[in-house]
């Protein structure tokens, strides 16, 4: 029977040796490294905590309904205390770190709400802001938003040419860099299989400013109202819009107290008063100048035509 040996290479104990002998030193050499203390930042993102919005809204009629509204969950809440006679209202465990508008309904059918112009991507910007004093970085260039950009914004929508005939700006609202606007857009001409109906639309649309002028940014429109409807029906179209009913829930769950009076009569530079014309002619309120960043507010705006530069979930 033939058998198979193992031949060993010349040498090859000594080489055996030696590999041995380089392991031990590697590991040892390890062994006296000093060691190295890693120190991990700490989050930027905590969990928020609960909060709520307490205040009055008074009217000289009678107030059916009062809910909030966070537009970025579509979450609607119900007061857990609410006095239709005072006006006297509170909100109780709402997700912290969230903006909420306030919807109103009158018993003659009228529609008020709050609408936050923040940044879409307020959240993400607070963070960042963080994140760079953190690390020592130079902050986010900065632009005094003004008059003038005020204007650009309002002449780029009063200069568009789409499926909508009739554009109006209800608010502008600027940012630095950045600017909100709220939007109603009508088509009341005859359109393929349009059968006579009028389509209404009332949007929130975002703007950023880069070298030197404005561009709007795609798919971040918000759509507050959509609707296709009859013209007789049309009429009975009832909506109102007032920062100051935006209220933001910081972090820690603390807001600031809401104190609105609802007008009498519905301002059309505001909303849609029922029964009004479908072109409507208003100038926009111009909130923010002289802002240069995103900011949470500490208190919401004192009045629709943002008197005091601010309005709610923003100041300077």
């Amino acid at each position: 029977m033939m058998t198979l040996g193992f031949v060993r290479p010349a040498g090859w104990a000594k080489g055996f040796v030696v590999l041995a002998g380089l392991a031990s030193i590697t590991i040892f050499a390890a062994a006296q490294e000093p060691k190295i203390k890693l120190d991990e930042d700490p989050p930027l993102a905590t969990q928020p905590k609960s909060g709520g919005i307490s205040g009055k809204i008074t009217f000289t009629g009678q107030i059916s309904r009062l809910q909030a509204l966070c537009r970025a969950t579509q979450k609607t809440y119900e007061p857990a205390e609410f006095d239709k006679a005072s006006g006297k209202f509170v909100f109780k465990d709402l997700p912290g770190d969230a903006a909420y508008d306030l919807i109103v309904k009158t018993a003659d059918g009228r529609s008020i709400e709050g609408i936050d112009l923040s940044p879409n991507d307020a959240r993400l910007l607070r963070l960042s802001d963080q994140r760079r004093q953190q690390l020592g970085l130079p902050p986010e260039r900065r632009h005094e938003f003004t008059q003038d950009d005020a204007k650009a914004l309002a002449d780029f929508v009063a200069k568009m040419k789409d499926f909508m005939e009739i554009r109006r700006v209800l608010y502008i609202r600027g940012h630095g860099m950045r600017a909100a606007m709220l939007v109603e857009l009508m088509r009341t001409r005859e359109f393929h299989s349009s059968g006579g109906d009028i389509v209404w639309r009332v949007e929130v649309w975002q703007f950023q400013e880069h070298l030197g002028g404005w561009e709007r940014l795609v798919n971040t429109e918000q759509v507050l109202e959509r609707k296709r409807i009859k013209g007789d029906e049309f009429k009975a179209v009832s909506a109102e819009y007032y920062p100051q009913l935006s209220i933001y829930v910081d972090g820690e769950g603390k807001s600031s107290p809401v104190e609105f009076a609802i007008p009498a009569k519905t301002d059309p530079s505001c909303g849609r008063p029922a029964g009004g014309d479908c072109e409507l002619k208003t100038a926009p309120h111009i909130l923010g100048v002289g802002s240069t960043g995103y900011v949470p507010a500490s208190r919401p705006a004192s009045g629709p035509a943002g008197k005091d530069g601010n309005a709610s979930g923003q100041n300077k």
